[in-house]
């Protein structure tokens, strides 16, 4: 099975077979810090941007910062730090102050944060802003052509909707939105338009005052989403764009888009693919506007970027999943790990391949220490790299410096996601636990005890002694298992005073035993 964006690349080669350059558009609207979410956006039509290439065809990656429209609420997070910030509801979000006083806009603060995180991936993209492409009078032409055809765009609007279309209403339509020439807010009408003279008069009902302008040089003008994102298809030639799955609903923005670019434009759909939403477990689904959600850069703490890639595109877009900050995190580093070693044995299947492909290119494939081995050992050591490397060869565990990386972020997981895993050895030995365990119990403690003092060992041959001295061969699997889980809490419990702990056999061998040996010793 060939991978979702290697399909998605030939259904546009076999479309367009002599097209010089394919583009893969995606767009964002900066209401806020931009979530992980929104970067499948960009995620898709890079993978299908990356498809094209590895199939022999130039491709363009292209973002559209839609920093243009206007602010419609206040995040949670920014209203939390600025007082009537609501003031700048209807304001275009690049003609807003930045509330945190480090960029030039509220809307470009939010693109550079964002651009910021995209650059860890490695990621390049052509990047088209609204705000200057309406302003500079680019989308002029395309303006006067919608509102000669406002009336056919109302049409087609409304063959989309159960309601039935009014004479009144198809006679007041206008496919805009228009900022204030004096508050710079949306918060208008359009009285009339001469399509002879293209002198348009609107009336704002913010300052209370009437004012006329020509469409040809008053630059303060935007299309409405559904006339807008077909003209810019045609504008900027694109071939592929995905979208969240509320525009790929039927009769929902794609489908009406579709028809307009057609009609309207003389243009041609491009290749549409719907995506579903991610979510934190915990947190639910994301929101730029509600200033709840996680960004790349708060991922980026605690996954490599090429994971978090790897996530992308091992969901097909329409499939939902879940980041998580819990030990689900380090279920996705092993099943990546797992996905490495395997393509270096050369064990892969066709769908797997086509991964690699996408991820790596032809780049030589690394195989890292693990994440939860090295969040077993690194707190013993205060993630001292070199402490750690000392202590992960004597439980002869590799660790090299194509895995120092990955301290840094499990450093960042347990200190500030999951602090509880920071094991700390207890001070003294806790004889009131040990006062409750059973004769048999006991008798563990005292050889383990006589194993760890009089012996060197790795990580497995601890192991493979703990088992000897726990299982008993009388029992079946199931009881065995039981009885393990029941020793290994003694252990813990001896160890850290808690039900559960580190690795148990990893920690015993990488730690200096003398740090714990005391902790056994009844």
């Amino acid at each position: 099975m060939a991978h979702w964006a290697f399909e998605i690349a030939d259904r546009l080669i076999a479309e367009k077979p002599n097209k010089e350059e394919y583009v893969c558009a995606c767009g964002i609207s900066p209401s806020g810090s931009v979530h992980i979410g929104n970067f499948r956006d960009v995620a898709t039509s890079m993978f299908v941007a990356r498809a094209l290439a590895l199939r022999g065809k130039k491709a363009r990656l292209m973002l559209s910062w839609d920093d243009f429209d206007r602010l419609r609420k206040v995040p949670s997070n920014i209203a939390s730090v600025v007082d009537g910030f609501e003031k700048n509801i209807g304001i275009p979000y690049t003609f807003i102050e930045d509330p945190f006083k480090t960029d030039v806009s509220y809307g470009m603060h939010f693109e550079h944060e964002f651009e910021k995180s995209l650059a860890e991936f490695g990621i390049k993209l052509d990047i088209r802003r609204q705000t200057e492409y309406y302003t500079s009078g680019k989308y002029t032409d395309q303006i006067i052509l919608a509102l000669a055809k406002r009336k056919q765009i109302y049409d087609i609007l409304m063959s989309f909707k159960t309601q039935d279309a009014s004479d009144e209403d198809r006679e007041n339509y206008y496919p805009i939105s228009v900022y204030c020439e004096e508050c710079k807010k949306d918060l208008t009408k359009v009285v009339s338009f001469d399509e002879k003279t293209n002198e348009l008069v609107y009336y704002c009902n913010n300052c209370g005052c009437e004012h006329r302008v020509n469409v040809r040089d008053y630059h303060l003008i935007k299309l409405s989403w559904k006339v807008d994102w077909p003209m810019r298809w045609v504008y900027e030639g694109v071939d592929f764009e995905p979208g969240g799955i509320d525009h790929a609903t039927p009769n929902g923005s794609y489908d009406v888009a579709k028809v307009i670019v057609k009609e309207i434009f003389g243009g041609q759909a491009p290749l549409f693919q719907g995506y579903g939403w991610l979510g934190i477990q915990g947190l639910g689904s994301m929101h730029s506007s509600s200033g709840n959600n996680i960004t790349p850069a708060k991922l980026l703490e605690i996954y490599e970027p090429i994971i978090i890639e790897w996530l992308f595109a091992k969901y097909r877009p329409e499939e939902a999943f879940e980041f998580a900050f819990n030990d689900t995190m380090i279920r996705h580093y092993s099943e990546f790990d797992k996905l490495i070693a395997r393509a270096n044995k050369g064990e892969l299947n066709d769908f797997e391949k086509d991964l690699i492909s996408l991820l790596f290119g032809d780049a030589k494939l690394v195989e890292k220490t693990g994440f939860g081995i090295i969040s077993s050992v690194a707190p013993i050591v205060d993630f001292n790299i070199e402490a750690l490397q000392k202590a992960l060869a004597k439980a002869g565990v590799k660790f090299d410096s194509e895995s120092f990386g990955r301290v840094e972020k499990v450093k960042n997981w347990i200190e500030t996601y999951n602090p509880e895993k920071k094991y700390d050895l207890l001070q003294s030995a806790n004889t009131e636990y040990y006062a409750t365990l059973t004769d048999e119990e006991k008798d563990v403690i005292a050889k383990l005890y006589d194993y760890v003092a009089n012996n060197d060992f790795t990580e497995s041959e601890i192991q493979t002694y703990l088992y000897t001295i726990i299982n008993d061969a009388t029992l079946s699997k199931k009881e065995n298992i039981e009885r393990q889980k029941l020793h290994f809490k003694n252990i813990y419990n001896l160890l850290f005073g808690r039900n559960d702990g580190p690795r148990l056999y990893l920690f015993m061998a990488a730690a200096n035993k003398d740090s714990y040996l005391n902790l056994l010793k009844f």
